[in-house]
C-alpha cells in the first residue's frame, strides 16, 4: 500500500464513517485490506452491491485465503446461503437477497459483524440500502456500517452528503481529494515525467467551433425562455461542453416533464446532437465529422414542424458548408484531407520514443473505442491514405451507422509494430491498476484529455517507485476540448471545498449511528413517512403494546423497486413470497398488481395485463390495479401534446377504456408515488385480517376457472342476475355445464355465491317461465360480443 492509502485504512478500521475519494483516486487497495483483515470464521461481513469488476478482483485476491470469501447471488440455494453464513468470513451479496433475507430471518442481523457498502453517493430515504441499514440497526446494535464514494459531484450537491450520513447511520465522513496533503506527498515523491502538447486548432476547426457554439448558445436561450423557473446557471455554456450535459439536463426537468411542450424537448434533444458534434469534432477525423454533420441534413429538411429551428440557422449552414470544405477536395491533385493537427503531434512524439533503443512499451490512453480503432488505422496506413479510404466508402455507402461497439477493455487491437504499443480506454468499470500492472508502460500517450486516466497514472506510477513513466498530454489549445477538461477539474475543486466547509459545521446528531435506538429513522409507523399528515394514536398505541404490525405479502420481484422499503418503515410488516397472481395481497380477499406508466404501456400493448386482470378476478373478491407514477415526473398519465384528437384503437386511452369495461369489478388507483402508495394500503388494511401465506392462490387455480368455461360463456354467465366478478368463479369451480347450474335448487345456489341475495336472484332467473324480454336477450349476449371486440383489437 502507498502512505494514503494506510491512513485511509486506518480512519475506515477507527470507526463507522463514509470515505469519499476524488476521481481517479482508487479505493480498492483499502478495502482489500480491510476485507482480509475480517477474513476469519469469528465474524460475518457483508459486501453489499458490490461492482462486478470489482467483486472478481477482490475474490480472486482473497481465494488463496485458509477461509475464501463467499459469492452469493439468486443462483445460490437458500440452504447454501445458511450455509454460507454460518462460515462467517466475508461474503458478497445483492440488496435484493439480502432484505429478504433479513425479512425472513434466515439471517438474524445479531449475527452480522458488519456491512460495506459501495457507491454510496446513489443511497437515498427511498433506496433499499436504507432499508437494509434499518433493518440491521434494529437488529444490531454493536455492528459496524462502512460505505466508499468515488463521486465527489455527486455526493456534494444539496444535501446528498446528510442524507447519506443519515441513511447509512454514519456520524462523519472522511476526504481525499487528490490536493490532500498525503497523496500530494505521495505523488510529488514519485512523479511522472510530464510532457504537455498544446496543439494549436486549424482555421477550420476554429470556424466549425464557432458555428457549434452559436447553435449551442441559440438552443439553449430558447430553452431558457421556455422554461423560466430552471436557474439560468444550469444553461450556461460553460456547463453544456461536460460530456454529462445532457442526461443531467433531462434529470433536472423530470420533475415538470409532463407538462413540456414538444418544441421544448426537442431543443432539449437538438442540445444533446450538439453536444455530440463538439466532442466528435475532437476525436473523430474530419471525414467522421462530416459524416456526422450531413446525417442531420436530409433529416432537417424532412422534419420542418418538429422545431429544429438551428438546422434553418445561417450557422448550420456555414457548419454544412466547413464541414464539406474540409473533405470535398480530396480528390483533386495535389489536394489534400485536412490532416488532424494531434495526429501530426504524435507521429512526433513516436519518433521521439524510437530514439529509444530499447524495446519500450508504449500505452494509448483513449476515450473510446472508435478512437482506438482510427489510431491503428493511421499507424498501419498512414494518416492519408486511411482518410482517403473512409472517404471513398462514405461516398459509396453515404451516411454510415456507428462504429462496431466491442469491449472497453486494454488491448493491441491486433497492432504489430516495432514497439510494443498498447491502449488504454477510459472506462471505469474495469480494473484499469490491474491492466497497467499487466502492461507495465514505458510511455503513455494521453490522446483525449481525461481526469480518471491521468489521475490513474499517477496511482501507478506510485505503486513502483523507481520505475520511468513518461507521459505525453496531448490537448487541443483554446478549444471545447480544454475547456472541457478544465471544468471537469473545478468541478471536482469546487465540490471538495463544500464537503470541506460541510464537515466543519455539520453537527451530528444524537444517536446518529442508531446504537442507541433512539435514531428517529428507526420509527415505524405513518409519521415516519414523508407525508405525515394522518392521526399517528394508532402506531402510538401498538408501539407501547408491543403488537405486531399489520401484513402484506410481498412478490419477491419487487424488491427491485422502493415501495417494499416504504411501506415497512410505515408500519407493515412485510412478507417476501413467490406470487404468481399480482404484486401485493393485503388481505386474503384482496389483490393488488402495481405498474409504473412504462410497464402500463408495455403489459397493455402485449397483453399481458389482460391475463394478469383475468387471473386477479377469478381469485379475489377485491381485485385492484395500481398505476403509479414517478415522484421525479409530473402527475399525468400522458403529456396533453400527445394526446390527439381523434381516438384510435391503438391509444393508452382506448386500451384502458376497453380493460375497465371487461373487468367491471376491477378497481383501479392511480397514485402520485410510493409515499402515496402505502398511505393507501394503510387504509385497505384497516379493520381488515391480514392474509395467509398458506392459501395463496396460484395461476393453475385461477386458470381452472377458465379450464371448464370458455372465455365467451364465462363473459355471458357474468350477465346473470347475482353473478359479479367477485362470485363467478364459485360458480365455474362447482358446476362443469351450464345444465347442473340451472339444476341447482335454491339453498345450493346461495352457498355457493356466499350470498342468500345473490342465490335468489339467480335462481329466480333460472327458472322463470316467462321468455326473456328483448332487453334480456340482448344483455345477456352483450358479453360474448365485448370480448370477441376485445380479442380483435389485441390482435
Amino acid at each position: 500500500m502507498i502512505p494514503y492509502e494506510k491512513q485511509a485504512l486506518l480512519d475506515l478500521a477507527s470507526e463507522d464513517c463514509l470515505l469519499i475519494f476524488g476521481d481517479g483516486i482508487l479505493y480498492e487497495n483499502i478495502l482489500l485490506g480491510f476485507l482480509e483483515s475480517h477474513l476469519d470464521p469469528g465474524n460475518l461481513v457483508l459486501v453489499v452491491e458490490c461492482p462486478q469488476h470489482l467483486e472478481d478482483w477482490l475474490i480472486a485476491k482473497m481465494s488463496t485465503s485458509p477461509h475464501p470469501p463467499h459469492k452469493i447471488t439468486a443462483e445460490v440455494t437458500i440452504d447454501k446461503r445458511a450455509e454460507h453464513y454460518l462460515d462467517g468470513g466475508v461474503n458478497f451479496i445483492s440488496r435484493r437477497i439480502l432484505v429478504i433475507d433479513l425479512l425472513q430471518d434466515r439471517l438474524p442481523a445479531d449475527l452480522v459483524t458488519g456491512m460495506v457498502f459501495l457507491n454510496a453517493h446513489f443511497v437515498s430515504d427511498i433506496s433499499i440500502e436504507s432499508f437494509i441499514t434499518r433493518l440491521y440497526r434494529k437488529g444490531n446494535t454493536s455492528g459496524f456500517i462502512k460505505a466508499f464514494s468515488s463521486s465527489p459531484n455527486g455526493i456534494s450537491r444539496g444535501v446528498q452528503v446528510e442524507q447519506t450520513l443519515r441513511h447509512l447511520f454514519l456520524p462523519r465522513f472522511h476526504l481525499w481529494p487528490r490536493f490532500h496533503a498525503n497523496i500530494s506527498e505521495t505523488v510529488d515523491a514519485h512523479k511522472c515525467e510530464v510532457i504537455e502538447l498544446h496543439i494549436p486548432l486549424s482555421e477550420p476547426m476554429k470556424a466549425v467551433q464557432a458555428c457549434l457554439v452559436e447553435l449551442l448558445q441559440f438552443c439553449l436561450k430558447e430553452l431558457r425562455r421556455l422554461i423560466p423557473s430552471i436557474e439560468a446557471d444550469n444553461f450556461s455554456i460553460e456547463n453544456a461542453v461536460c460530456r454529462n450535459y445532457y442526461r443531467s439536463l433531462k434529470n433536472l426537468l423530470k420533475p415538470v416533464w409532463g407538462n413540456l411542450g414538444t418544441n421544448t424537448k426537442q431543443l432539449l434533444e437538438d442540445v444533446g446532437t450538439i453536444s455530440s458534434l463538439n466532442n466528435q469534432l475532437t476525436q473523430e477525423n474530419a471525414v467522421k465529422f462530416h459524416e456526422a454533420v450531413r446525417k442531420l441534413r436530409p433529416i432537417g429538411h424532412s422534419r420542418q414542424n418538429s422545431f429544429s429551428l438551428w438546422m434553418f440557422t445561417d450557422s448550420f449552414e456555414r457548419l454544412l458548408r466547413v464541414s464539406n470544405q474540409r473533405v470535398s477536395d480530396a480528390e483533386e491533385k495535389d489536394s489534400k484531407i485536412e490532416l488532424s493537427q494531434k495526429w501530426e503531434a504524435v507521429q512526433e512524439v513516436l519518433a521521439e520514443i524510437k530514439s529509444d533503443t530499447s524495446n519500450q512499451s508504449i500505452l494509448f490512453c483513449v476515450s473510446t473505442v472508435a478512437t482506438a480503432r482510427q489510431v491503428v488505422r493511421y499507424i498501419r496506413q498512414g494518416e492519408i491514405a486511411s482518410l482517403k479510404e473512409e472517404l471513398s466508402l462514405s461516398q459509396l455507402k453515404g451516411p454510415r451507422e456507428d462504429i462496431e461497439e466491442v469491449e472497453n477493455e486494454s488491448g493491441d487491437f491486433g497492432l504489430e509494430t516495432s514497439h510494443n504499443i498498447h491502449f488504454l480506454i477510459s472506462n471505469r468499470y474495469t480494473m484499469i491498476q490491474e491492466h497497467l500492472a499487466a502492461l507495465n508502460p514505458t510511455y503513455a500517450i494521453l490522446y483525449d484529455p481525461d481526469l480518471y486516466l491521468i489521475r490513474s497514472l499517477e496511482m501507478f506510477r506510485c505503486r513502483r517507485p523507481g520505475k520511468p513513466l513518461r507521459i505525453y498530454f496531448l490537448l487541443y489549445d483554446n478549444s471545447l476540448e480544454e475547456q472541457r477538461y478544465l471544468t471537469q477539474i473545478s468541478r471536482e475543486k469546487e465540490s471538495f471545498e463544500r464537503l470541506i466547509h460541510l464537515k466543519s459545521t455539520l453537527p451530528v446528531h444524537t444517536d446518529q449511528d442508531g446504537k442507541r435506538g433512539l435514531n428517529p429513522l428507526l420509527e415505524r409507523g405513518e409519521k415516519s413517512l414523508k407525508f405525515a399528515d394522518l392521526e399517528q394514536e394508532e402506531d402510538t398505541r401498538r408501539e407501547k403494546k408491543n403488537e405486531k404490525y399489520p401484513k402484506v405479502i410481498v412478490d419477491m420481484r419487487e424488491f427491485r423497486s422502493s415501495l417494499p422499503s416504504i411501506l415497512h418503515k410505515s408500519g407493515l410488516d412485510i412478507v417476501p413470497k413467490t406470487i404468481e397472481i399480482g404484486d401485493y395481497i393485503l388481505t386474503p380477499d384482496t389483490c393488488v398488481e402495481r405498474k409504473s406508466i412504462p410497464d402500463l404501456i408495455g403489459s397493455l400493448s402485449s397483453g399481458r395485463l389482460f391475463l394478469q386482470c383475468t387471473a386477479m378476478c377469478a381469485s379475489y373478491k377485491h381485485p385492484i390495479l395500481l398505476i403509479e407514477f414517478d415522484e421525479s415526473k409530473g402527475f399525468s398519465l400522458q403529456n396533453y401534446s400527445a394526446v390527439g384528437d381523434s381516438v384510435t384503437s391503438s391509444s393508452l386511452q382506448t386500451q384502458l377504456a376497453l380493460l375497465t369495461l371487461h373487468f367491471p369489478g376491477l378497481r383501479m388507483l392511480w397514485s402520485q408515488s410510493e409515499y402515496t402508495t402505502a398511505s393507501m394500503f394503510r387504509e385497505l388494511k384497516k379493520g381488515k385480517p391480514d392474509p395467509d401465506t398458506k392459501t395463496i392462490p396460484s395461476t393453475d387455480t385461477a386458470e381452472s376457472c377458465s379450464g371448464e368455461f370458455d372465455q365467451s360463456l364465462i363473459s355471458t354467465l357474468l350477465e346473470l342476475p347475482g353473478v359479479t366478478h367477485a362470485n363467478y368463479f364459485l360458480l365455474a369451480r362447482r358446476y362443469p355445464t351450464l345444465s347442473a347450474l340451472a339444476r341447482s335448487p335454491l339453498d345450493e345456489l346461495s352457498a355457493v355465491l356466499e350470498s342468500k341475495e345473490n342465490g335468489r336472484k339467480l335462481f329466480e332467473f333460472l327458472n322463470r317461465n316467462e321468455p326473456l324480454t328483448a332487453t334480456e336477450t340482448v344483455k345477456a349476449t352483450s358479453a360474448k360480443s365485448k370480448y370477441s371486440k376485445f380479442k380483435k383489437f389485441k390482435k
